[in-house]
């Protein structure tokens, strides 16, 4: 028995040292795969190589497009054509399975992105963020080869996690950085005593960050400043009205100018339109007549509006009675010296 098999071992061994004197050509090796898959003994699809020396299927090249990307976290379709070997075309249409399949994957540009490529890139933006307190979404998406709308998109979701920070106008911020700011606009907005112009006082702002940060100061936006009043606005920080979006007008402006038309109104009985005027109410019979709130309740409703002044109605009880007691005396009466200023005579009559 020993015998017999050490005989089939010698066998064996000649017959794979023996030399076939057939040999398939490379050529003849691809007509017999391209008949087998004709006659479906291959039944499973295959694709081409660039070289033209080896075949791929489907499935593996999916394995191996998702096996660079787990390895890299971000490759573009050209680079995966060159790596597995395959025309451009079969990745295209193989790395959209493999997106579709992960939703931790996005196919962007012709370049397929990871998430976790993104939460690196968070950290390595936090990082430099606390070093320079604020950064440009323009320069990171420069840096990685992308639009800012797609930068601004990924890393917003990230903030207060990944990123310790605020984006706003198309700038990120450390939270000391936006308390730092925040301060200066709550500072310069209590300054403000008159009725202004936001823009003027934001282009203030920016020239005073500007010197203190020097050169490497980046350009806050106006939107920015406009955001951190708004929210004082709503905490109460600053009172006032705001019109148009940047037209503010302090509360101690509009206490002050009620105080002197009320003041004023209550001793004469009468106000001009053009004193209205110059204490900034553009709309003086507007204002007169109707209060802030509530909206339908008048805010002198004893008042009498001509076309230069407005009046109460006491100061025409007065004329009347004047008027008749000339009437019965048989007398006259100078109306513009007694009673009111000449022009209410010569505008109004």
């Amino acid at each position: 028995m020993d015998e017999e098999l050490l005989e089939l071992q010698r066998q064996f061994e000649f017959a794979q040292q023996a030399k076939s004197s057939i040999r398939l050509s490379e050529r003849n090796v691809v007509e017999l795969v391209q008949k087998l898959h004709e006659l479906h003994i291959i039944n499973f699809d295959l694709l081409h190589t660039v070289s033209g020396k080896e075949y791929i299927t489907p499935e593996q090249l999916r394995l191996e497009i998702a096996a660079e990307i787990k390895k890299l976290g971000r490759a573009s379709l050209i680079d995966l054509a060159d790596i597995v070997g395959v025309d451009l075309y079969h990745v295209e249409k193989q790395a959209q399975i493999v997106v579709s399949d992960d939703p931790g994957l996005m196919l962007i540009q012709g370049e397929i992105i990871s998430n976790f490529y993104w939460d690196n890139v968070a950290e390595e933006i936090n990082d430099r963020l606390q070093e320079c307190s604020q950064i440009a979404l323009a320069e990171i998406a420069a840096q990685l080869q992308v639009s800012s709308e797609l930068v601004a998109s990924l890393l917003e979701s990230r903030i207060g996690t990944l990123i310790k920070g605020r984006l706003e106008g198309g700038q990120l911020y450390t939270p000391a950085y936006v308390a730092r700011v925040n301060a200066m606009v709550r500072g310069a907005a209590r300054a403000v005593t008159v009725p202004m112009n936001l823009t003027a006082v934001w282009s203030s702002l920016q020239q005073l960050l500007q010197e203190m940060d020097g050169a490497t100061g980046v350009a806050v936006d106006n939107s920015f400043f406009q955001s951190l009043f708004n929210g004082l606005v709503r905490e109460g920080a600053i009172v006032g009205s705001l019109r148009a979006g940047v037209h503010w007008t302090p509360m101690v402006f509009a206490t002050a100018q009620k105080d002197c038309v009320d003041s004023f109104f209550s001793q004469n009985s009468f106000i001009s339109y053009d004193a209205l005027h110059k204490l900034g109410i553009p709309q003086p019979v507007q204002y007169l007549q109707v209060s802030c709130f509530p909206a339908t309740q008048f805010r002198y409703p004893e008042g009498i509006p001509l076309v230069t002044i407005f009046i109460h109605s006491s100061l025409i009880e007065m004329l009347d009675a004047a008027i008749e007691d000339a009437i019965e005396s048989n007398s006259w009466y100078n109306l513009t010296v007694s009673l009111a200023p000449s022009y209410i005579y010569n505008m109004n009559s």
